[in-house]
């Protein structure tokens, strides 16, 4: 008769035994499991996160006397007071920008230029401005519109036309109410002034709606008011300032697709022809991704350790209740070795016995481990939040008084991953393979004490 029948007649004959074994098997099962399709949904998770959030890094132009392109004018108004200009000779060329863009990775390229520009009649802000303002508006020459921060985080929305491209000249958008209060159309143009009083004429090529607007009482000058944003071509920005100061982009913020790989694009933007290390000033702005991951890191590392550990307990309490089981099987292993059969076949029998069970056990886990391991996932997912979060108030005190609370909740809600817990059918052959391990080593374990000594003393021993 061979081990597997063996085991077959022992685990239908102990009725109580194996029904106990199944549910032992089963809860460590439903633990092994759980921790498999946390550590997967953790990892996709990860992966989610990084596609919705992605990163981004800011390049500027460096205000300082490590510039060597970097000039200060001082200029008198006319109470008296002086006013002090800051620029560069030297700022992003929209060639630069075109090879940042064509970087492997990235996503966005929000180059942009400010100056104001007179000309229009504008939205009404909440506070007073100068007789000198009054008709002035937020002019942003851009390298792509469509690729405007405003745009890309659709606080503002093109409703007719179309965005503005890298080679448009005398090109603008500008939004409905602002046309509306001009009697501006598509297709329309009109005169803008410049810094330098130089005008010149633009065309409506695009009507933008703004979906955000300011809180009631806040204090907003009238060309910070967004509807007072006009977006035009950055030759047209150059053109109309005619000017040292403005000969390219002062800001560009890079949009990557995946954050893991924003320091690589940063170190190739610096190699790029026409990059000068002194002259721009490179920034990571990737907080909302690395305050988000590392919850998810934290909870995958927690998960790893937690798996590991339910694996060495697993067979701890395995070994030891099938030692003393064991216990009562001296005098039928003594049979077995007095009729030959080897301690090998004796032990392919015990693990057989273990393994018959299991494979009902595992499957039956299958099911138990969805409830279980949602809960438990998200018991630990807001355990390192909150963690995490609580480290980082506590490094910067200072900053959190001025924050307010219930932005900060809405601001963590919205990068708090999301754990979707399933059991796939990687996670089943996984769980048969540790399960598999766990029992060998178990039963080995327990099978020890009784396998090494020899049939005539087992037998001395029963007597």
């Amino acid at each position: 008769m061979n081990c597997l029948k063996r085991a077959y007649l022992y685990v239908t004959r102990k009725k109580g035994k194996s029904i106990l074994l199944f549910l032992i098997l089963l809860v460590t099962a439903t633990f092994v499991l759980s921790g498999l399709c946390i550590g997967d949904a953790t990892r996709q998770a990860q992966m989610n996160l990084r596609k919705n959030l992605g990163g981004a890094f800011d390049m500027t132009i460096n205000y300082s006397e490590d510039n060597p392109y970097y000039r200060q004018e001082e200029s008198e108004n006319d109470d008296g007071t002086k006013d002090v200009l800051m620029y560069s000779m030297k700022q992003v060329s929209p060639e630069m920008v075109a090879n940042i863009r064509n970087i492997a990775g990235v996503k966005y390229c929000d180059a942009s230029t400010e100056n104001l520009y007179d000309g229009l009649l504008p939205i009404p802000g909440t506070v007073p401005v100068e007789e000198k303002f009054s008709h002035c508006v937020t002019g942003i020459g851009v390298w792509r519109s469509s690729e405007q921060n405003f745009f890309t985080s659709e606080k503002l929305t093109l409703i007719a036309g179309r965005h503005i491209a890298e080679n448009d000249t005398h090109s603008a958008i500008i939004s409905d109410v602002l046309a509306e209060k001009n009697q501006i159309k598509l297709g329309n143009t009109f005169t803008i002034t410049g810094g330098s009083r130089k005008k010149i004429s633009l065309e409506v090529i695009g009507l933008f709606h703004a979906n955000v607007t300011e809180k009631l009482g806040d204090a907003v000058t009238s060309y910070d008011k967004i509807q007072n944003h006009i977006f035009t071509d950055v030759a047209s920005a150059i053109e109309a300032e005619n000017s040292v100061v403005v000969q390219g982009f002062d800001d560009v913020k890079v949009t990557v697709d995946d954050p893991e790989n924003l320091k690589q694009i940063m170190e190739q933007v610096k190699h790029l022809p026409g990059y000068e290390e002194n002259v721009y000033t490179i920034a990571a702005d990737d907080e909302a991704y690395q305050s988000a991951a590392a919850s998810l890191s934290s909870l995958d590392g927690l998960v790893k350790c937690l798996l590991i550990g339910i694996i060495a307990v697993s067979i701890i309490i395995l070994a030891l209740i099938l030692t003393l089981w064991g216990k009562t099987r001296v005098h039928e292993t003594g049979v077995f070795l007095s009729l030959g059969i080897k301690k090998g076949n004796i032990l392919g029998q015990y693990i057989a016995e273990v393994l018959l069970i299991a494979v009902f056990a595992f499957a039956a886990s299958g099911i138990t481990s969805n409830m279980f391991a949602a809960t438990v996932a998200d018991t630990l997912l807001q355990q390192t939040v909150q963690s995490n979060s609580l480290q980082d108030n506590a490094e910067d005190d200072t900053t959190m008084k001025s924050i307010d609370m219930g932005s900060m909740l809405e601001d963590e809600k919205a990068v708090s991953p999301d754990i979707q817990i399933s059991v796939g059918i990687e996670d089943m052959l996984l769980l048969y393979l540790i399960g598999f391990c766990i029992i060998v080593i178990s039963v080995t374990i327990s099978s020890v004490s009784i396998m090494r000594l020899k049939p005539k003393n087992i037998l001395n021993s029963m007597s």
